[in-house]
């Protein structure tokens, strides 16, 4: 008599571990996925890349050229694809994802004007203001009940980065 309480009570211990998920339960029954958490916006196919706000400056090997790059000259980031309002949404995303601070609005606070001479080594070469910008493609995402991703919304973004850049190249 005695082996029958061992066995109910290890029968008991059984069913309750398989009641917080500690042990396999039987076969025939059904238990919700364990799916990883909501992705929500992703990022892919970064790069960054210089818009001019002025019109380049050009001369040959040797030269000395320069560019002025006037005060009030304003530029906006932007962000395709996005249902109204969430464009600042999607901004702010992409800020925590490349840890940067993007500005939505930059407007070139004071005049400057840089000079560059062109080497010997160059048969020609241009001069350029503006601002750098990231560009990237985003995609808002659903985790499925079967674990599977499924993309609602994507588009793109251009994210201007503060401050102001001068660059030269060669033709």
């Amino acid at each position: 008599m005695r082996s029958i309480p061992k066995i109910v009570a290890v029968g008991c211990a059984v069913t309750a571990l398989a009641a917080v998920g500690a042990v396999p339960a039987s076969a025939g029954t059904a238990h919700p996925m364990i799916c990883p958490p909501e992705k929500g916006y992703d990022f892919s196919g970064s790069y960054t890349y210089y818009r001019d706000m002025e019109p380049r400056s050009g001369g040959d090997s040797g030269t000395t050229i320069s560019i002025t790059f006037h005060k009030g000259k304003t530029t906006t980031s932007t962000v395709g694809g996005a249902i109204s309002g969430e464009a600042k949404v999607v901004f702010v995303k992409a800020s925590a994802e490349f840890d940067y601070h993007f500005a939505w609005q930059w407007t070139n606070s004071s005049t400057y004007t840089w000079s560059w001479t062109v080497p010997k080594t160059m048969r020609h070469g241009y001069l350029h203001a503006g601002v750098k910008v990231r560009y990237t493609k985003w995609n808002y995402n659903q985790t499925e009940p079967n674990c599977k991703t499924k993309v609602l919304r994507k588009g793109s973004a251009r994210l201007v980065y503060k401050g102001r850049e001068t660059w030269h190249g060669k033709s």
